[in-house]
């Protein structure tokens, strides 16, 4: 009996011990969360100044961009070597010489030169003694390594206009200067633009006429078709006449594509020029040569 009246207090007494232990544990465990979620604060004084406040701050570092250094300009040297052989011959293009007046009564200012500016220019490079080329003098030069003549230069014109056949003409015969007439031969005899008897009577006062295809047509297309026909039909018509037998183009708009420049290379052609600006002129780059559009200013602004 005083065993069976001794157990039940025993009992009671071994539960309010592992309620304590429990009640201990949660204690200890709440102020080990308040230690790590509450967030310590620095008390700054009032008497701290705004600069003194930004002298210990301690801002998070940031990371800049790499720069990427610009690619450094090939220089004749470096063309020379990966291209060449090179030569430093400005090719020259227009499209219309007339007055002003006549250009922007017909919208075409922002393709014209002046004729009185244009007599300036043309006088400019025969008093600096400049020599006007054709074509065939670089085709030498790439192929035959023929030295082109020093103070060389190429005058070339875009489109076949009329104008280039009453303003300028005249003035490249009485200076004895060469000129290259670019022409779309399917414009021929359009609305201001040259006839073919006008193209016969320049011919024989040293103008070289090379093909610009025959509508004028941009040759950056993927229309191979299109590629094919303009460059053969104008092709054509120029041969028939005896013309362009140097075999040289020029891309209008200055338009091309790997295409384009294969297309021209199997039909036999030496040479095609765009209307990047430059006048370094190398071998391996035959079919793509840069050329310096010229505007109504003195050529002296032009390096020359």
């Amino acid at each position: 009996m005083m065993r069976t009246k001794k157990l039940p207090q025993i009992l009671s007494i071994f539960v309010l011990i592992i309620i304590s232990i429990l009640i201990a544990s949660n204690i200890f465990l709440l102020a080990t969360l308040k230690k790590k979620t509450v967030p310590v604060v620095t008390k700054v004084s009032n008497a701290l100044t705004p600069a003194q406040i930004a002298e210990h701050a301690k801002p998070a570092p940031t990371s800049l961009p790499t720069p990427i250094p610009s690619p450094k300009p090939l220089t004749f040297a470096d063309l020379n070597s990966l291209y060449g052989p090179c030569v430093n011959l400005p090719v020259l293009f227009y499209h219309h010489i007339q007055n002003m007046d006549v250009a922007k009564a017909a919208g075409q200012q922002n393709l014209t030169v002046a004729t009185d500016i244009f007599i300036q220019q043309m006088q400019y490079l025969k008093d600096h003694g400049y020599i006007t080329l054709s074509t065939n003098s670089l085709t030498d030069f790439f192929d035959k390594s023929t030295p082109v003549p020093s103070g060389g230069v190429i005058l070339t014109f875009d489109d076949g206009y009329e104008d280039f056949y009453v303003n300028a003409v005249p003035i490249l015969r009485q200076l004895g200067f060469k000129a290259v007439m670019s022409l779309p031969t399917g414009l021929v005899g359009n609305p201001g633009y040259m006839t073919w008897d006008e193209l016969s009577q320049a011919a024989t006062t040293g103008v070289e006429i090379v093909n610009h295809t025959w509508s004028h047509a941009n040759l950056s297309t993927n229309d191979t078709g299109l590629v094919q026909r303009e460059v053969v039909t104008a092709d054509g018509q120029l041969t028939q006449r005896g013309y362009n037998s140097n075999k040289a183009f020029v891309y209008p708009y200055g338009g091309y594509n790997d295409y384009a420049i294969s297309f021209l290379q199997g039909k036999g052609y030496t040479m095609a020029f765009t209307t990047v600006s430059g006048s370094t002129l190398c071998k391996k780059l035959r079919y793509t040569l840069p050329r310096i559009r010229i505007g109504n200013a003195s050529l002296s602004a032009y390096g020359f």
